[in-house]
């Protein structure tokens, strides 16, 4: 039985250097081809960064200080519970503690 054992497992380690060795392969081509696109995209100009973007003349922008700042005022929002519940006697036990500890300041 342990013959059967080693067999598999040495099986297993040839399998996986095996697809290791494929996909490192097949990652060395991927990498050549990527690099000579790369190139060929210097080359004609798309590594430029101007390319992308368009003048502020065009798109008739305003500058930061042109604009004018509008706040917007939050709602208050009211808490929401459920006055119709029962308070758990353990809470009310600690929350008697915290106040003991850190009296309400009015």
């Amino acid at each position: 039985m342990d013959r059967l054992q080693q067999l598999l497992r040495n099986s297993f380690i040839r399998l996986e250097g095996l697809l290791y060795q494929i996909f490192g392969f097949i990652r060395k081509i991927f990498g050549f081809f990527y690099q000579r696109l790369l190139a060929l995209l210097r080359v004609l100009g798309f590594s430029n960064s101007s390319y992308y973007v368009e003048s502020d003349r065009q798109n008739n922008t305003e500058s930061a200080g042109d604009r004018q700042i509008t706040e917007v005022k939050p709602e208050k929002i009211e808490p929401s519970f459920t006055p119709n519940r029962r308070p758990d006697p353990q809470m009310e036990y600690y929350r008697n503690l915290a106040e003991q500890v850190n009296p309400k300041q009015k």
